[in-house]
């Protein structure tokens, strides 16, 4: 795929709806953070997404174990 059909096609993403504009969003940065190493799983991202849209925080031990498992890594 070329760079204008990629153009192309976010163009056409941004006539979407809101709510599909954001998937896509969600989706393109998921890919940013597996190609920066950061990956979290399928699972981990809905609960961050559900505790985002309550405007929840994870709790100092959860934080923790996140960041163990990718510092040992």
């Amino acid at each position: 795929m070329t760079k204008d059909q990629v153009k192309e096609i976010l163009n056409r993403v941004l006539t979407w709806p809101q709510a599909d504009q954001e998937k896509v969003a969600r989706f393109a940065h998921q890919v940013e953070q597996r190609r920066e190493g950061f990956d979290l799983t399928d699972e981990e991202w809905r609960i961050v997404e559900k505790r985002a849209a309550r405007r929840e925080l994870a709790s100092d031990e959860e934080v923790e174990a996140v960041f163990s498992r990718y510092r040992n890594a």
